[in-house]
Protein backbone atom coordinates (compact mmCIF):
# COMPACT_ATOMS: atom_id res chain seq x y z
CA UNK A 1 0.00 0.00 0.00
CA UNK A 2 2.77 2.61 1.01
CA UNK A 3 4.74 1.96 -2.21
CA UNK A 4 2.19 2.13 -4.52
CA UNK A 5 1.56 6.15 -2.55
CA UNK A 6 5.48 6.42 -3.31
CA UNK A 7 4.88 5.79 -6.68
CA UNK A 8 2.05 7.99 -7.23
CA UNK A 9 3.36 10.73 -5.17
CA UNK A 10 6.68 10.30 -7.42
CA UNK A 11 4.49 10.38 -10.60
CA UNK A 12 3.00 13.74 -9.79
CA UNK A 13 5.75 15.70 -8.80
CA UNK A 14 6.81 16.93 -12.06
CA UNK A 15 3.28 17.99 -12.32
CA UNK A 16 3.18 19.77 -9.80
CA UNK A 17 6.27 21.33 -10.21
CA UNK A 18 5.61 22.38 -13.63
CA UNK A 19 1.87 23.81 -12.44
CA UNK A 20 4.17 26.12 -9.92
CA UNK A 21 7.00 27.00 -12.60
CA UNK A 22 3.64 28.34 -15.09
CA UNK A 23 2.93 30.59 -12.25
CA UNK A 24 6.41 32.62 -12.10
CA UNK A 25 4.90 35.46 -13.62
CA UNK A 26 2.97 36.12 -10.09
CA UNK A 27 5.42 36.07 -8.13
CA UNK A 28 6.11 38.97 -5.47
CA UNK A 29 9.23 40.45 -4.62
CA UNK A 30 9.77 41.68 -1.24
CA UNK A 31 12.83 43.51 -1.98
CA UNK A 32 11.53 46.58 -4.63
CA UNK A 33 13.21 46.70 -8.26
CA UNK A 34 15.17 49.88 -7.81
CA UNK A 35 16.51 49.26 -4.27
CA UNK A 36 20.14 49.17 -6.11
CA UNK A 37 19.71 52.91 -7.18
CA UNK A 38 18.36 54.08 -3.83
CA UNK A 39 21.66 52.98 -2.04
CA UNK A 40 23.75 55.92 -2.57
CA UNK A 41 20.87 58.00 -0.46
CA UNK A 42 21.63 59.54 2.56
CA UNK A 43 20.08 57.97 5.45
CA UNK A 44 17.59 60.18 7.07
CA UNK A 45 18.98 61.78 10.21
CA UNK A 46 18.05 60.99 13.51
CA UNK A 47 17.81 63.60 16.26
CA UNK A 48 16.41 63.86 19.88
CA UNK A 49 13.93 66.91 18.72
CA UNK A 50 15.81 68.79 21.37
CA UNK A 51 18.27 71.91 20.81
CA UNK A 52 20.95 72.33 23.07
CA UNK A 53 18.84 75.18 24.88
CA UNK A 54 15.59 73.01 25.20
CA UNK A 55 17.90 70.08 26.85
CA UNK A 56 19.26 72.79 29.03
CA UNK A 57 16.14 74.48 30.44
CA UNK A 58 14.16 71.06 30.10
CA UNK A 59 17.06 69.16 32.27
CA UNK A 60 16.93 72.23 34.78
CA UNK A 61 13.33 71.61 35.43
CA UNK A 62 12.63 67.75 35.67
CA UNK A 63 16.14 67.47 37.78
CA UNK A 64 13.89 69.86 40.69
CA UNK A 65 10.72 66.98 40.82
CA UNK A 66 12.76 64.57 42.67
CA UNK A 67 13.55 65.37 46.11
CA UNK A 68 17.04 63.37 46.04
CA UNK A 69 17.76 65.21 42.68
CA UNK A 70 16.70 68.73 43.41
CA UNK A 71 19.80 70.17 44.65
CA UNK A 72 21.55 68.75 41.35
CA UNK A 73 22.75 72.08 39.27
CA UNK A 74 23.44 71.72 35.39
CA UNK A 75 26.28 73.81 34.05
CA UNK A 76 25.52 76.53 31.28
CA UNK A 77 26.45 75.46 27.64
CA UNK A 78 30.20 74.62 26.79
CA UNK A 79 30.64 74.90 23.20
CA UNK A 80 33.18 72.70 21.48
CA UNK A 81 34.45 71.75 17.89
CA UNK A 82 32.58 75.32 16.50
CA UNK A 83 29.58 74.08 18.01
CA UNK A 84 28.84 70.68 17.08
CA UNK A 85 29.43 69.33 20.52
CA UNK A 86 28.15 71.08 23.53
CA UNK A 87 29.49 70.22 27.06
CA UNK A 88 27.54 70.62 30.62
CA UNK A 89 28.38 68.95 33.57
CA UNK A 90 25.43 67.61 36.18
CA UNK A 91 26.72 68.28 40.27
CA UNK A 92 25.02 66.37 43.04
CA UNK A 93 26.98 67.12 46.16
CA UNK A 94 30.32 65.12 45.74
CA UNK A 95 29.39 63.86 42.61
CA UNK A 96 29.09 64.80 38.88
CA UNK A 97 28.23 63.37 35.39
CA UNK A 98 29.82 64.70 32.23
CA UNK A 99 27.36 65.43 29.46
CA UNK A 100 28.34 65.66 25.99
CA UNK A 101 25.57 66.73 23.31
CA UNK A 102 26.53 65.94 20.06
CA UNK A 103 24.73 68.62 17.48
CA UNK A 104 24.05 68.32 13.53
CA UNK A 105 23.84 71.06 11.01
CA UNK A 106 20.14 72.35 11.96
CA UNK A 107 20.79 72.97 15.72
CA UNK A 108 19.37 69.65 16.62
CA UNK A 109 20.37 66.78 19.31
CA UNK A 110 21.49 63.83 17.84
CA UNK A 111 23.02 62.13 20.91
CA UNK A 112 23.61 62.88 24.62
CA UNK A 113 26.25 61.07 26.61
CA UNK A 114 26.41 60.98 30.17
CA UNK A 115 29.46 59.86 31.81
CA UNK A 116 30.06 59.54 35.42
CA UNK A 117 33.36 60.74 36.40
CA UNK A 118 33.64 58.36 39.33
CA UNK A 119 32.68 54.08 39.58
CA UNK A 120 28.84 53.59 39.82
CA UNK A 121 30.03 51.56 43.60
CA UNK A 122 30.09 55.11 44.89
CA UNK A 123 26.27 55.98 46.04
CA UNK A 124 26.80 59.52 45.40
CA UNK A 125 27.74 59.31 41.94
CA UNK A 126 24.94 56.66 41.66
CA UNK A 127 22.39 58.82 42.49
CA UNK A 128 23.85 61.41 39.97
CA UNK A 129 23.18 59.15 37.10
CA UNK A 130 20.26 58.24 38.39
CA UNK A 131 19.23 62.15 38.85
CA UNK A 132 20.50 62.43 34.96
CA UNK A 133 17.84 59.25 33.52
CA UNK A 134 15.23 60.51 35.13
CA UNK A 135 15.51 63.94 33.76
CA UNK A 136 16.17 62.90 30.24
CA UNK A 137 13.76 60.79 30.29
CA UNK A 138 11.09 63.62 31.20
CA UNK A 139 12.54 65.95 28.97
CA UNK A 140 12.10 63.77 26.04
CA UNK A 141 8.80 62.72 26.55
CA UNK A 142 7.06 65.70 29.53
CA UNK A 143 3.60 64.65 28.40
CA UNK A 144 3.59 60.82 28.21
CA UNK A 145 6.17 60.49 30.50
CA UNK A 146 4.89 60.96 33.98
CA UNK A 147 7.12 61.26 36.88
CA UNK A 148 6.36 57.90 38.34
CA UNK A 149 6.82 55.61 34.41
CA UNK A 150 10.57 57.79 34.29
CA UNK A 151 11.64 56.41 37.87
CA UNK A 152 10.15 52.91 36.96
CA UNK A 153 11.78 53.15 33.50
CA UNK A 154 14.90 54.60 35.05
CA UNK A 155 15.38 51.65 37.49
CA UNK A 156 14.61 49.20 34.88
CA UNK A 157 17.43 50.40 32.69
CA UNK A 158 19.93 50.23 35.03
CA UNK A 159 18.74 47.12 36.62
CA UNK A 160 19.17 45.68 33.63
CA UNK A 161 22.52 47.23 32.78
CA UNK A 162 24.15 46.03 36.16
CA UNK A 163 25.88 43.10 34.18
CA UNK A 164 26.55 44.26 30.72
CA UNK A 165 25.30 47.04 28.26
CA UNK A 166 21.60 47.28 27.78
CA UNK A 167 20.32 48.94 25.50
CA UNK A 168 15.88 49.80 25.22
CA UNK A 169 13.69 51.68 23.19
CA UNK A 170 12.27 54.64 24.68
CA UNK A 171 9.36 55.79 22.53
CA UNK A 172 11.02 56.77 19.20
CA UNK A 173 14.46 57.08 20.75
CA UNK A 174 16.89 54.81 22.26
CA UNK A 175 18.99 54.60 25.49
CA UNK A 176 22.09 52.62 25.70
CA UNK A 177 23.42 52.36 29.38
CA UNK A 178 26.00 50.02 30.82
CA UNK A 179 28.11 49.94 34.44
CA UNK A 180 31.84 49.64 32.60
CA UNK A 181 32.33 52.33 31.66
CA UNK A 182 29.68 54.29 33.78
CA UNK A 183 27.46 55.67 31.05
CA UNK A 184 24.81 56.29 28.99
CA UNK A 185 24.07 57.30 25.08
CA UNK A 186 20.25 58.77 23.71
CA UNK A 187 19.91 58.34 20.54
Amino acid sequence: MFARSAVMVLFLLPLVAGAASKKGDDVEYLIPEDWDSKKAEAPQEVHLDLTANSFLVSMRKHLKEIPQCSTAKLSDANPIKGGQVVYHTIKLNSASVDVLLDVDGKGKISNAKFTGVESPRNDPQMVAMLCSTYAIMRTLQPVYETPEQAQGNMTHLWKSASEKPFKMAFYSNNIKAQVIPFEMNVF
